[in-house]
C-alpha cells in the first residue's frame, strides 16, 4: 500500500490545503521500501486528492484537513487520518503497522492555527 503524508519543514504538516509537499511510502512488512517527497501541486483542497491518487496512495495522514477535501479524497478511495504531527517516517510506519488511526480532526477556520494531537503514541511504542 502506498501511504502519502503531508509534510512542512519535515514534520508532518497541520494543514492538508496548505502543504507544500507530500512524502510517498510503499511499505512492506514494517520496512519502508521506497520514500519519495514531491512538491504538491499548489495549493487548494481540490487538486490536492488528484494530485495524490495519480500517486497510487490509498491513504494520506495530517494535522488537519477541511470536510471538503476528506470527501473528495474518500471519493477516491483514499482513506484520511488526521490527528498527525511528528516525524513522517514515523507516522507512516505506525500507520501500515496498524497503530495509527484518525483522531478526526477537521479544519473549518482558516489562518487560525491547529492544534492535533498525534494518536499513535502509546500502545504501539512509536
Amino acid at each position: 500500500m502506498i501511504i502519502a503524508v503531508a509534510v512542512e519543514n519535515g514534520q508532518v504538516c497541520a494543514h492538508f490545503g496548505h502543504s507544500p509537499s507530500f512524502t510517498f511510502y510503499d511499505i512492506e512488512d514494517g520496512i519502508i521500501k521506497v520514500s519519495m517527497n514531491m512538491q504538491s501541486h499548489g495549493e487548494g483542497h481540490g487538486i490536492l486528492p488528484d494530485f495524490i491518487a495519480s500517486k497510487g496512495a490509498k491513504a494520506v495522514l495530517v494535522g488537519g484537513m477541511g470536510a471538503p477535501a476528506q470527501s473528495a479524497c474518500t471519493a477516491k478511495g483514499i482513506q484520511v487520518v488526521t490527528g498527525v504531527k511528528g516525524n513522517p517516517d514515523e507516522a507512516a510506519l505506525a500507520f501500515a503497522g496498524g497503530c495509527l488511526t484518525s483522531d478526526g480532526a477537521s479544519c473549518s477556520h482558516h489562518g487560525e492555527g491547529h492544534g492535533h494531537n498525534c494518536s499513535h503514541h502509546g500502545q504501539c511504542g512509536h
